[in-house]
């Protein structure tokens, strides 16, 4: 059972807790909150599905990489100069208007996974450092990836605000 007081899950209760109270301002955020309050083996260093282990690193890298590559085939196409080239090479499945709107829409998910690839990755490094304390994974770790996640979905919203 989880208890707040003198619990030591309380600060992730706390900050999961910050995450969906910011979801009506950053509406991708729900998938850290659930993974912080529902899943807190997911940020100790030595469980084997934790987000620092190296299966975990090679899984986001593939979705990282695949996320890449659309990005890139969007981008092209919804460029002004490559967009009938791309548009002839997916058969026309991607007009420039279907490529910009699905460039536009792919910026969170890869901006997500690639801060949960560099936290993890970063935590990586500090248990082969032989850095011990717990709180640096259990809540240092989470906090930077909600911020850098944050700021990223903040810098695309000011993009379409302004």
């Amino acid at each position: 059972m989880l208890t707040l007081r003198g619990s030591s899950t309380s600060l992730l209760v706390w900050l999961a807790s910050l995450v969906v109270t910011l979801l009506p301002l950053f509406p991708q955020a729900w998938v850290i909150g659930v993974m912080m309050a529902g899943y807190p083996k997911a940020f100790n260093p030595t469980s084997r599905t934790s987000i620092y282990s190296p299966e975990f690193r090679r899984k986001t890298s593939v979705v990282l990489l695949v996320l890449a590559i659309l990005e890139g085939l969007t981008g092209f196409g919804a460029g002004p100069q490559t967009s009938s080239f791309v548009t002839e090479l997916t058969l026309g499945l991607l007009t420039r208007g279907i490529s910009l709107e699905l460039h536009l829409a792919l910026i969170a998910p890869l901006a997500l996974f690639f801060v949960i690839h560099t936290v993890s990755g970063l935590g990586s490094l500090l248990i082969l450092k032989g850095v011990k304390r717990n709180w640096i994974y259990q809540y240092l770790l989470p906090g930077t990836w909600i911020g850098l996640y944050l700021f990223t979905v903040y810098l695309d919203l000011n993009y379409f605000l302004s």
